[in-house]
């Protein structure tokens, strides 16, 4: 969840931190040591984010589809049409599409395991978790990322959590995370 509202630091909900992970995050997906990249968006519409689970932890929305704090900040996909395809396409908020090398999920929960009935099934069909490793990033630590390393480590998964490539809400978030991460046997890169 790489967007703007998370990262910029005029985003609704700025993690902070988060601005310095671009580089790294776009290195990794430019290096070519990939197979396939998949992205995932916190994405919310007022209908639906009106008297959510969210909308207790924070009250206003963010994330909105189609607004300008819903897109990357910075990052830019393999191929760079594939997000504006994304975007194009989506019939609605919560689509998923793959383009090459390159999969888009919208969730509109914090954990993506939840937040778009399609992942779970396609995820663990195209990676048989005896035979791939998943690396994941982003931003926050103690949210998004974590509920997605915990649904990965839940269905079998190695995982690696690249350190330089993550940012937290808080000090007291991060340390819970990264706990939970050694508790679960997630590799740190």
């Amino acid at each position: 969840d790489y967007q703007t509202d998370f990262v910029a630091e005029n985003g609704l909900l700025p993690v902070p931190g988060a601005p310095a992970l671009w580089q790294n995050i776009q290195n990794l997906i430019d290096s070519g040591d990939y197979d396939r990249v998949v992205y995932t968006f916190d994405t919310h519409t007022p209908d639906e984010y009106n008297g959510s689970a969210e909308q207790q932890i924070f009250p206003g929305i963010h994330c909105e589809f189609g607004t300008a704090g819903w897109y990357f900040y910075k990052i830019t996909p393999q191929n760079g049409d594939a997000f504006e395809a994304f975007v194009r396409n989506a019939a609605q908020p919560f689509e998923k599409m793959t383009i090459g090398k390159e999969s888009f999920f919208t969730k509109n929960v914090f954990d993506i395991w939840q937040g778009n009935k399609a992942y779970p099934d396609w995820f663990t069909n195209e990676f048989p978790a005896d035979e791939v490793d998943v690396d994941v990033v982003g931003v926050a630590t103690e949210f998004c990322v974590k509920m997605n390393v915990d649904g990965l480590v839940k269905r079998g998964y190695k995982v690696n959590v690249f350190t330089d490539c993550i940012a937290s809400i808080t000090p007291e978030g991060e340390q819970e995370a990264m706990e939970g991460f050694v508790n679960s046997g997630v590799t740190f890169k």
